[in-house]
């Protein structure tokens, strides 16, 4: 086969396998969650955890459905006050607990993201460019400040990568914590308007389940993962 036929060949194989396909929006997650009780309205309740997005997401959330979210600096300044430290990722969940009692918080809802990033090329355009891809996993459960009693929990993970990183961690947020109060079924299936795309935020209106496709395999990427958070 000549060079030039060769070349057509390769870039059109390249072109099959890696597809047209973006990274723009997240595909519904897969998720697990269970409760044995849920918040009475108006309970007052911290959200704690690393990362303010992933903290931000699931405090609006909860608001949303009538949860009082007490705000972290309260909780930081009671820590101040006792002389115990919280920053970082060296804190004592017990320490939080402790003075999340203090500022009046029934409840501390503890959340965790794990985030992969890779460079993509993405081929939505018609034509190739580079851009930052994610996967995550967003965890989350709630424990109650007197008992220690893990009262409910829920986990997303992201079946396809995306590029909105905020978006994608509200959205895996979102879907954590319908599985974790039961308004969706752990697994891979979710009512469209659940956590609608562009908010990650519940929708009061639930339409029925609908089924996605498997996910694309990884040939999209060209370059191995750089770094995970």
């Amino acid at each position: 086969m000549k060079p030039a036929n060769l070349f057509i060949c390769l870039s059109l194989l390249f072109l099959t396998t890696t597809g047209c396909h973006g990274y723009a929006f997240i595909e519904t997650p897969t998720t697990d969650g269970f409760h044995s009780k849920l918040p009475s309205p108006y309970t007052r309740a911290v959200v704690w955890g690393g990362r303010p997005d992933t903290v931000q997401s699931a405090s609006t959330w909860l608001l949303k459905k009538g949860v009082l979210v007490v705000d972290q600096t309260k909780v930081l300044q009671a820590a101040a006050d006792q002389k115990v430290s919280l920053t970082g990722y060296q804190y004592l969940e017990t320490d939080v607990l402790r003075m999340a009692k203090l500022v009046g918080a029934r409840l501390v809802v503890f959340s965790n993201a794990e985030v992969g990033s890779w460079e993509a090329l993405d081929w939505s355009s018609g034509f190739p460019h580079s851009q930052r891809v994610y996967s995550a996993t967003v965890a989350l459960r709630a424990v109650d400040v007197n008992t220690g009693e893990i009262e409910w929990s829920g986990k997303a993970q992201s079946t396809e990568r995306f590029s909105n990183i905020e978006e994608g961690v509200s959205v895996l947020t979102c879907h954590a914590l319908a599985t974790a109060w039961g308004l969706r079924n752990p697994g891979a299936v979710a009512p469209d308007n659940v956590c609608p795309p562009g908010s990650g935020l519940m929708s009061t209106e639930v339409s029925r389940p609908k089924a996605h496709a498997a996910p694309a395999s990884s040939g999209r990427e060209n370059l191995p993962p750089s770094m995970n958070y």
